[in-house]
C-alpha cells in the first residue's frame, strides 16, 4: 500500500438496503486510518420523469437525491472520525462508470459487495465482478458479510508450481499485500499452495537439493511460521476450498490474472470461482 493514508474506493450498491461493503470498509478504515471514497452510480428510466418539468430538471433532482442518500450513509465515518468524499455519477451502466472512476482515482484497493453465483450464471454471462477483476489494476476486496471478521486468520494462495516469470511477480505481489493488509487488520498470516505434482524449486530462491520443498524452507523464504504454510497435493480449487474449511480464514488473498479469448471465457479465474464456494471475503491481486 503506497501512500502514506490508504485510499480505499467502495463500491456502493443503490439496490441494497444494507451497504456491506461499506461496513467492511469502514472497518478496514479505523484500523488502518484510511480515507474511504464511496462510489454510487444511479439512473432512473425517463419514463418515471412525467411529474418533472424537463428530463434535465429530473436528472437534477435524481442526482440531488442520490447524494443526499449517500451522505446519509456516510454518517458513521463522521461519528468515527473517518475521512471520506463522495462521488455519484449518472449513467445506466454502472460497471463501466466504476472502472473509469476506479482508474482516476488511484485507489489503493477497491472494495465491493459480492455473493454466491450459480456456475450458470458465471459461464454464460459475465458478471460485475469478471468486469473489475479483469479491467482493474488495484487489489480488489470482494465481501459477503458487513460484520466483523470470524477469526484472525489471513490466507494468502500462491502459485508456486507454475515457473511463469509472470506467476513469480504476482506471488510476490499476493506476498506484500497479505502481510500490508494483515498488519492493518491484525491477523496472522497463513500461506496456502495446491500443487499437482511437485514444486520445481529451481526457479525459487530455494536450494532442495532434488528433494521437495519444505513448510520450513518456505516459511524461511517468506518470514513466516512454518506451521501456518499449508502446501497440499491436488486441484487448485478443490485443495484451496478444503484449506479454508479448515482454518476458517476470515480473508482469502490469491492473484487473479486476467485472460482474454475462449479460453478466459470457458476456464474462468481461480478468483471468479471461488467468490461462489467460499464464505471468506476474498482480496484478488493482479
Amino acid at each position: 500500500m503506497k501512500r502514506q493514508k490508504t485510499s480505499l474506493f467502495v463500491i456502493v450498491d443503490p439496490t441494497a438496503e444494507h451497504q456491506v461493503a461499506l461496513v467492511k470498509a469502514l472497518l478496514i478504515a479505523k484500523l488502518g486510518n484510511c480515507h474511504i471514497h464511496a462510489f454510487l452510480c444511479t439512473y432512473r428510466d425517463v419514463r418515471q420523469a412525467q411529474e418533472y418539468s424537463s428530463r434535465k430538471d429530473f436528472k437534477h433532482r435524481s442526482l440531488e437525491e442520490a447524494e443526499g442518500w449517500l451522505e446519509g450513509l456516510m454518517e458513521p465515518c463522521l461519528q468515527s472520525g473517518v475521512s471520506y468524499t463522495t462521488e455519484v455519477i449518472w449513467n445506466s451502466k454502472w460497471v463501466e462508470s466504476a472502472i473509469r472512476a476506479i482508474e482516476k482515482s488511484a485507489c489503493d484497493l477497491i472494495v465491493k459487495s459480492s455473493f454466491h453465483h450459480s456456475k450458470a450464471l458465471r459461464f454464460f454471462s459475465k458478471t460485475s465482478d469478471y468486469h473489475l477483476i479483469h479491467h482493474c489494476a488495484s487489489p480488489i476486496l470482494f465481501t459477503h458479510q458487513g460484520q466483523d471478521w470470524r477469526s484472525d486468520r489471513l490466507l494468502a494462495c500462491l502459485d508456486l508450481e507454475s515457473t511463469d516469470p509472470q506467476h513469480a511477480r504476482l506471488n510476490g505481489e499476493i506476498i506484500r499485500d497479505a502481510r500490508a493488509f494483515a498488519d492493518i487488520v491484525g491477523m496472522d498470516l497463513y500461506i496456502a499452495c495446491a500443487y499437482s505434482e511437485m514444486i520445481d524449486s529451481d526457479h525459487l530462491p530455494i536450494k532442495s537439493h532434488g528433494e521437495e520443498i519444505s513448510q520450513e524452507q518456505l516459511g524461511e523464504l517468506y518470514n513466516v511460521d512454518p506451521t501456518r504454510i499449508l502446501l497440499r497435493q491436488g486441484s487448485t480449487i478443490e485443495t484451496l476450498c478444503a484449506i479454508c474449511e479448515e482454518i476458517d480464514p476470515s480473508i482469502v488473498i490469491l492473484g487473479s490474472i486476467a485472460r482474454s479469448g475462449i479460453s478466459g471465457k470457458l476456464i474462468g479465474t481461480t478468483a471468479e470461482k471461488l467468490l461462489d464456494l467460499i464464505d471468506a471475503d476474498l482480496l484478488t491481486v493482479n
